[in-house]
Order: structure tokens, then sequence, then C-alpha cells
């Protein structure tokens, strides 16, 4: 699993783990509103119809240019977007409209109906969003607070944990997934041999000190930041930029 998988996966243990999930307008529903309905209900003017601004929180609870507010705060019955999303494929009304190419599947639509139920709580952007620390579910079995989330997860999933894993396979994983190597023969050994209660931890403090582990974790920075040596291309000359990546590594 991806690091930023499992951060997403994480996320939702929180909320289970404060009782029945409730929806964040971030994570849930910007997603499904900015695929279908922003290009006509979103921040273009010259694209926008209705005189319906669903992006920002001080236009979404107007009414539209049909008298009818499109969202009202914990009412589903009252609210226009609720009724345009859940009407017959046959009706003029639907939306998103037929033609657009765009569409809200069964489950997106629930999420909408519950959002609003839920009161239609709108966020700002999420970097300016303090983070707030959970509590830690209670899992008399769970040696460590990640896995008090995780079962908290997984039950509600109808799932459970599965065993640990021997120790060759435990090394293996987290070499790969720190490092992005395989561990030695004689790191293998090494890990075998220790039978002290915090060998895995030992492990996991001897990958994350490596320069291996500053090499994996720089290397999707460095693609998204388009590193490289050369100018490119059609100038492709040499530039000194191996000192920044070097300082990321490090």
């Amino acid at each position: 699993m991806r690091f930023s998988h499992l951060f997403i996966f994480f996320g939702f243990c929180v909320s289970l783990a404060q009782g029945e999930r409730k929806l964040e307008f971030n994570r849930d529903i910007r997603p499904i509103l900015s695929d279908g309905c922003f290009h006509c209900h979103g921040p273009d003017e010259k694209e926008r119809k209705g005189g319906l601004r669903l992006d920002l929180e001080s236009h979404a609870f107007k009414p539209g240019k049909s008298g009818f507010s499109a969202i009202v705060k914990g009412d589903v019955e009252e609210s226009e977007m609720i009724a345009r999303i859940f009407l017959s494929k046959d009706d003029d009304e639907h939306m998103p409209p037929l033609d657009s190419g765009k569409s809200i599947t069964k489950e997106q639509k629930e999420i909408l109906r519950k959002w609003i139920a839920q009161g239609a709580e709108y966020q700002g952007h999420w970097a300016f969003i303090a983070p707030e620390r959970p509590k830690v579910p209670v899992h008399p079995e769970a040696k460590h607070p990640v896995d008090a989330f995780l079962t908290t997860r997984l039950q509600a999933e109808g799932l459970e944990m599965k065993k640990v894993a021997g120790k060759e396979t435990l090394l293996r994983r987290a070499s790969l997934d720190l490092t992005g190597l395989p561990p030695t023969i004689e790191e293998m050994d090494a890990f075998a041999e220790d039978k002290s209660s915090n060998a895995y931890e030992k492990a996991l403090d001897r990958l994350l000190a490596s320069p291996h582990f500053g090499e994996r974790m720089a290397l999707e920075w460095l693609d998204l930041a388009r590193y490289a040596d050369s100018n490119g291309f059609q100038s492709d000359g040499s530039r000194d930029m191996w000192l920044w990546r070097e300082w990321l590594i490090g």
C-alpha cells in the first residue's frame, strides 16, 4: 500500500473511531461537485448556469434563477440539488444534464443526500484547517495506536487483521517500502537471530537512518519537481542541480 493511500485509509479510520462517520466537504463532497457540477455551477462565470455557484459557501445556499435553493441545510426534501440529481433520466431537468457527458453515481448521490442531512457544512482550503489529534480507539489486542485505528476500520467492513507475518516477510516488506531495496542476507540473518521484544522497531530505526530511505522518499518529489541534471532536449547542457538533490535526500 502506498504511503498516500495509507494516509487516506487512516483518515477514514479516525472518523469511524469517533462514531458514525461525518462527511467532510473537502474529502467527500468537493470531488463529486468538482467532477459533476462545477463546470456549470463553479468559478467560471461565463459557463455558469442558472445563477448557481456551488464552489463557495457564500453563494451555495442562495436561491438560483429558478427561485429554489439548491442546498437547504439539514433538509433533503427542500434541497433542489437532490430533486434534480434523483430525477428520471427522461426528465429535462435532470442534473448533470444528460448531454453533458458527466454523471453522478448512485453512491455519490447518497453521499450528497447524507451530507445535506448532516447540515451541509462547507470547508475552506485544507491548508488553513488546523489538524486535530483524534482519540485512539480502545482495542486491547492492538499493540500500537495505528493498529487500533486499522482494527476499527476493518471491523466496520466486516474484516479482521491477519496474523503477524514471519520475520523474513516483515523485514522484506519494510525494507522495500522504506528504501526501495530488498534486505541483504546479512540483514535477514541478523533480524532472525534478534530475539529481543523490540527487534522489529530496531530494524525500522536502521532503515529510517539509511541514506536509501532519503533516496526513496525524495524520488517522487524529484519527479514532481521535474528534476534533471540537464536543461532538456533542445538545449541539453548540464547544470549543477545535484546539490539540491543531495540536500533533499539528506
